[in-house]
């Protein structure tokens, strides 16, 4: 299955401008693989990215499943879709570098965790991350689907505004998609062992911060620590907000790779 979501990586549709997946720096040493959220594209961790690589990191910023192509494509994409193009996009990082981080905004924080109830990775950064959503959202989205199957509704308001490359609207199908992805990450919480820098802002609109909370407290790994941020909203990874996380990101990381080469190497 991962041979084929691989493929699927590598024979794309033309991707939105601004929006295409993306890679810093050179193969080997350390590298992040970076993943953005659901309705947008590589271009919301693109400032992110540009800071870890000013600080000795390469990155790789994939796309998810249906996203930064058209919307069509991402009514058509399941829970499955998500998990194999994730796990492909990993292990192609894998082969770059020599040791992989995974840093995730929102979904893409969650599709971290998934990736980390595999396999013990190097280091994992969750920002703004759901591991469930707002009750209303859970109880309405099951009777949407059924009465209204093709309704579509606004997303990605940041894209409305003009402030980062993304799908606009998204139908409740693909909303319903999302919590599938969550109720499946969510019971395996206890099998994440990776280090754990948990981010999050508590004016976060979208995501609530318990479920930062949830996170943190879930997962068996021994090196774990919680951020809540008391400013910003829930796309941290651009300016002015990554401002507010970027510093934390870094000397996490950083410290993390010094553990892995004390000596440099």
């Amino acid at each position: 299955m991962v041979d084929r979501a691989l493929r699927g990586l590598r024979s794309r549709p033309r991707y939105l401008e601004g929006g295409e997946p993306f890679a810093l720096g050179f193969e080997g040493g350390a590298g992040v693989l970076a993943l953005h959220g659901f309705t947008g594209s590589p271009f919301e961790v693109r400032a992110l990215a540009e800071l870890l690589h000013q600080n000795g990191f390469g990155v790789s910023a994939p796309a998810l499943a249906g996203h930064a192509t058209h919307i069509d494509d991402l009514e058509a994409t399941t829970t499955d879709d998500y998990l194999e193009t994730v796990e492909a996009a990993y292990e192609e990082a894998m082969r770059r570098y020599d040791r992989v981080y995974v840093v995730g905004l929102s979904m893409g924080g969650t599709l971290a965790l998934h990736l980390a109830t595999r396999t013990p990775i190097a280091g994992l950064v969750t920002i703004s991350a759901p591991v469930f959503l707002y009750p209303m959202i859970n109880a309405s989205v099951p009777v949407i689907e059924q009465w209204l199957p093709g309704l579509r509704t606004p997303a990605n308001f940041a894209a409305w505004q003009g402030n980062v490359i993304g799908y606009r609207s998204t139908s409740i199908g693909a909303v319903r998609v999302v919590v599938d992805v969550l109720d499946r990450v969510r019971p395996a919480l206890n099998k994440v062992s990776s280090p754990l820098l948990v981010v999050h802002s508590s004016r976060d609109n979208t995501v609530p911060v318990s479920s930062a909370r949830a996170i943190h407290d879930n997962v068996a790994s021994a090196d774990k620590r919680l951020v809540l941020i008391e400013a910003g909203s829930h796309l941290m990874t651009v300016e002015p907000n990554l401002a507010l996380i970027g510093r934390t990101i870094v000397d996490f990381l950083k410290r993390l790779e010094s553990d892995a080469c004390p000596e440099g190497g």
